[in-house]
């Protein structure tokens, strides 16, 4: 009797370890699925056509190489343009380090930057989002009512609006 309470007890330690290496299964992200993913909700809106290389996203950023196991970024090609997708997967336990970076960097670009006033709603509804690891810099999206005065409420909530579209592609991958 005292063998079988053993061997249960050996199968149930068995079984609680398998189940707790299931939970610890790290999820992996496509970073360019995610970017495909995001042009094809923003179609002909979506602007950045230029890659940003690691040296660029440094010295905008301060996002150091030695924080970033994977990233993809485009920003546009014309500097009348504010239109940039940044996405990174951080090494291990630097997401919050990364996402801080970026936070800086936004409130960088609402807080002191010069921006044409087309842009300023669509800077301002720019946004940081993380998921653990995976890290995502979002200033994107259409323009709104070309007769809507820039930086107006209806000018905002509509930038506001297309970075959301974005955010829920993005969230999509980590369901």
């Amino acid at each position: 009797m005292k063998k079988s309470k053993l061997i249960a007890l050996a199968l149930l330690v068995v079984t609680l370890l398998a189940l707790l290496a299931g939970c610890n299964k790290t999820l992996e992200i496509d970073l360019n699925e995610v970017l495909e993913a995001v042009k094809e909700e923003l179609g002909e809106d979506y602007i950045p056509v230029r890659p940003i290389d690691m040296e660029e996203i440094e010295n905008f950023t301060g996002i150091a190489e030695n924080l970033v196991k994977d990233y993809v970024a485009e920003g546009p090609m014309m500097s009348m343009h504010v239109d940039t997708f940044m996405a990174f997967r951080a090494e291990k336990g630097k997401g919050k380090d990364v996402a801080a970076k970026l936070n800086d960097y936004r409130t960088y670009l609402v807080e002191e930057s010069l921006q044409y006033p087309m842009n300023m709603s669509k800077v301002e509804a720019s946004k940081v989002v993380q998921e653990g690891d995976y890290v995502f810099f979002i200033m994107l999206g259409a323009f709104g009512n070309p007769d809507a005065e820039a930086g107006s409420k209806e000018a905002n909530e509509f930038a506001q609006e297309e970075v959301a579209r974005v955010e829920q592609v993005i969230e999509g991958f980590f369901k």
